[in-house]
């Protein structure tokens, strides 16, 4: 047994020491810093990369898809436009604790906002520190940088509004666990520098190979969006003006049609994530095509489109049935609708796959993510224009919105004509609310409004629900910190107040 030992002892030794050149050489299939920003390709390569996060913005969690930023939960789910929906309460319960502002730190749909979105700031942050080290065409190379300032503003644009202060990380040398907490004036502060620096850069539109890239227009509209977050009326209406009047974009007069694929890179269209639409080996497709249709037609039935948000359109409304749709509807492929066990009795139509689009009759076809759209500028603007005494640019914003609306039916939406101030913020607010709803605007807007805790907890008892009664002023306006991430930087990330 001695010499058994000595012999094994003997052999563990010479592997231990023998195969350490073997075993600490660096993997052939790693592709590192050094050796991958050499070529213009690779710069190509290395900005689509900082683009693919966005398309991982609209589902979660684990091996149902792309863990993202759940736009649908954090913007929707969170406002009186939607309740969750799926099977159960339990049903994917991170969007019910939001839901019922009952949100622990472990929560998943925050904890995929966080870490998808530091994925983006880290791959636009590789394009930042390394490209321009490579030779290539000197103009393009530019363009690449001002695209990837415009994706690191955009995804931290997402953060500082759902968690406030949040590390601001602007090297590939550090992570955000590295880090405290930047104020968020601060990070705002980095945003508006990075949309100025690539406003002037990018162009005003693409060929169509590259269609779908940052735009002059889409820097110009996130910009407004933010001095508007920031309560900065003159700059908004500036930079909103800026897009209205740069003459690249116009509203559609199909208001349905640009949200089907047909209807993609519609003039309207600023800012959208594209998908592939196909079935591939690789296929790109947009999954809340699936997670928001019907259950009784082989959907999941998320994101149910509430009462209180119908009873919000006017008569007539032309939007409401373009907004949701209920059992009975005739859609657009012909076909007779059924909301399966929709709790509200609608589903969101914006998001429905007519047959005719399917691809192997499959439910996710690549329909796009619109994110921005002359319609919320527009409408974004009137609210500026109001705040800062301009009223009548307000109105004609206003209602060339509602003219579109109507669809030449002179009998409903009639023009806007209320001059005082106040009044007219609440009908810009209702105009708002009803042109783009279910494009997960509305609890970011409600906050920004500062009235999301009366609407939110007048809702519950309006309906007598636990959504929205658990919302307490001063705490829920932003989400928790993922408590992984507070315990990865070993306590240097705080938790936000209340949670």
């Amino acid at each position: 047994m001695k010499y058994i030992s000595y012999t094994l002892c003997t052999f563990l030794c010479w592997m231990i020491v023998g195969c350490e050149d073997i075993l600490e050489k660096e993997p052939l299939a790693l592709i590192s810093t050094t050796n991958a920003y050499i070529t213009e390709a690779d710069a190509t390569r290395a900005v689509t990369a900082a683009y693919h996060p966005l398309m991982a913005n609209n589902w979660c969690c684990g091996a149902w898809g792309n863990s993202g930023f759940m736009h649908w939960v954090l913007g929707n789910v969170a406002s009186d436009d939607t309740e969750k929906g799926g099977e159960s309460g339990s049903d994917q319960l991170y969007a019910q604790q939001v839901s019922l502002f009952n949100i622990p730190s472990d929560n998943d749909a925050t904890r995929f906002a966080w870490s998808s979105q530091y994925i983006g700031i880290r791959r636009a942050n590789l394009v930042l520190d390394n490209v321009p080290d490579i030779e290539m065409d000197a103009d393009l190379k530019a363009r690449y940088l001002a695209e990837a300032k415009f994706l690191r503003a955009w995804y931290y644009s997402n953060l500082v509004k759902t968690f406030g202060d949040v590390p601001l990380v602007l090297t590939t040398e550090l992570e955000a666990y590295d880090l405290t907490r930047a104020p968020k004036q601060e990070v705002y502060n980095q945003i508006i520098q990075d949309l100025q620096e690539a406003m002037a850069v990018l162009p005003a539109e693409y060929d169509d190979a590259e269609r779908g890239r940052a735009t002059r227009g889409a820097a110009q509209a996130y910009l407004g969006k933010v001095y508007l977050y920031l309560n900065d009326f003159p700059m908004a209406e500036e930079m909103f003006g800026q897009v209205i009047n740069s003459g690249t974009y116009s509203l559609d007069p199909d208001y349905y049609g640009m949200f089907l694929r047909e209807g993609e890179n519609s003039p309207e269209h600023i800012f959208q994530v594209q998908f592939h639409n196909d079935q591939g080996a690789q296929p790109a497709n947009n999954q809340l095509n699936t997670v928001f249709a019907s259950r009784a037609r082989n959907g999941w039935g998320f994101n149910l489109p509430t009462q209180d948000f119908v009873d919000a359109f006017e008569e007539g409304d032309p939007r409401l049935n373009h907004t949701v749709y209920k059992t009975g509807d005739v859609m657009p492929d012909g076909l007779i609708a059924n909301v399966g066990n929709s709790t509200t009795g609608y589903l969101n139509k914006k998001y429905y796959v007519p047959e005719y689009e399917r691809v192997g009759g499959a439910l996710q076809p690549g329909r796009d993510d619109i994110y921005m759209r002359l319609g919320k500028v527009m409408l974004w603007y009137a609210e500026a224009a109001n705040e800062n005494g301009n009223t009548q640019e307000a109105l004609d914003a206003l209602n060339q919105i509602r003219e579109r609306a109507r669809e030449g039916n002179p009998d409903v939406l009639p023009d806007i004509t209320e001059t005082d101030q106040d009044a007219l913020r609440e009908l810009i607010w209702h105009e708002q609310r009803v042109e783009f709803g279910q494009e997960f605007e509305r609890f970011y807007e409600l906050v920004r409004q500062g009235r999301a805790g009366e609407v939110m907890r007048g809702y519950a008892e309006k309906y007598n629900t636990a959504k929205g009664s658990g919302y307490t002023d001063g705490v829920n306006e932003i989400f928790p910190i993922p408590q992984a991430e507070i315990n990865l930087s070993g306590g240097v990330l705080s938790q936000n107040q209340g949670y």
